[in-house]
C-alpha cells in the first residue's frame, strides 16, 4: 500500500474520531443543559412552595386574630404581604362559598348549574351523569351515564364510579365542556371529602345555598397565595380551620389551576 493511500486512510480515521468527539461534547453539553434547567425550575418550584407555605401560615394568623381590628375579612379583598424580598397577594374566602363535589347533593349541584346559567335540559343530565361519577355501583340513573355511554359517545375511559380525586376531574364526565368547567371551577372544592369526619358545606355561591351553614371556624378559610413569576404567577391554595385555639390546614394545593382562581372584582 503507498503512502500517499496509507496517509488518506488515516485522514478519514482522524476526520471520523473528530466527528464522534464533536458529537459526544454536544450530546454531553446538551444533557448538562437540560439537567441544569430542571434543576433550577426544582429549585424555583420549592423556593415558592416555601414562601406560599409561609404565606398560608400568616394569612391564617391574621384570619383568626383575636383582635378583631386587626383580623382580616374573608372578603377575597387582596392583601399585599413581601416576605424575603418578594411581594405577593393573598386573598381569603370563606371555604363554605364552595360546594364539595364528593358531598354535595342532587339539589345542591342543579342550583350551583343554575347560578353559572347551565340551561335545564343540559342540567338535569350533567347532574345525573356527575352523580353517576363517583357512586360505586354501574346504574345509571334517568339523565346518567356509566361505561356504555362513555363508550358510545367515543371516549376512551368510562364512569370512574368512586369519589372526584380533584375538582378539574370533572371535565371528564360525560356532558361537560371546557367552557362550562371554565366557569364552574372557582366554585368547587374537595375540602370536605368522604370520610374526613366534617360536615359538607350547605352554602352555594350567590347565595343559592340550602341553608346558613356552618361557621368558618368549621367549614374553613380559604387562603389563596399568588407569587409572581416570570412567564405565569406561582398559584397556591390551603384551606384553614380553628379548633379549641389551634389551627389546622386541611388540604394545601401548590399546582392551582388558573381557570381555577376566582375573580375577584377590585373596589
Amino acid at each position: 500500500m503507498s503512502r500517499v493511500r496509507q496517509r488518506g486512510i488515516v485522514l478519514v480515521l482522524v476526520l471520523w474520531t473528530l466527528v464522534l468527539l464533536m458529537t459526544i461534547v454536544s450530546a454531553v453539553s446538551s444533557s448538562v443543559h437540560t439537567e441544569s434547567t430542571l434543576a433550577h425550575r426544582q429549585l424555583d418550584q420549592a423556593r415558592s412552595r416555601a414562601l406560599a407555605e409561609a404565606a398560608f401560615h400568616y394569612a391564617a394568623a391574621r384570619a383568626f386574630d383575636p383582635d378583631s381590628e386587626m383580623a382580616w375579612e374573608a372578603d377575597g379583598q387582596p392583601h399585599g404581604w413581601r416576605f424575603d424580598g418578594v411581594e405577593m397577594v393573598i386573598r381569603l374566602q370563606k371555604e363554605q362559598e364552595r360546594l364539595d363535589l364528593n358531598g354535595a347533593t342532587a339539589q345542591q349541584l342543579d342550583r350551583l348549574l343554575q347560578f353559572v346559567e347551565v340551561d335545564d335540559e343540559v342540567r338535569d343530565g350533567l347532574v345525573d351523569a356527575i352523580l353517576d361519577w363517583r357512586d360505586s355501583d354501574s346504574l345509571h340513573r334517568l339523565n346518567g351515564a356509566e361505561d356504555e355511554a362513555y363508550r358510545l359517545a367515543g371516549m376512551p375511559y368510562g364512569a370512574k364510579d368512586a369519589p372526584f380525586t380533584t375538582p378539574d376531574e370533572i371535565g371528564l364526565v360525560l356532558g361537560m365542556t371546557p367552557q362550562l368547567q371554565e366557569r364552574l371551577m372557582p366554585h368547587l372544592t374537595l375540602t370536605v371529602s368522604r370520610g374526613s369526619g366534617l360536615k359538607p358545606s350547605r352554602v352555594l355561591p350567590g347565595g343559592f345555598g340550602m341553608d346558613a351553614g356552618n361557621h368558618a371556624q368549621m367549614t374553613g378559610i380559604r387562603v389563596l397565595v399568588e407569587i409572581p413569576g416570570e412567564q405565569s404567577p406561582f398559584l397556591a391554595e390551603a384551606v384553614v380551620t380553628r379548633s379549641k385555639d389551634r389551627l389546622r390546614f386541611i388540604t394545601v394545593n401548590y399546582a392551582v389551576s388558573p381557570t381555577a382562581w376566582p375573580v375577584f372584582e377590585e373596589d
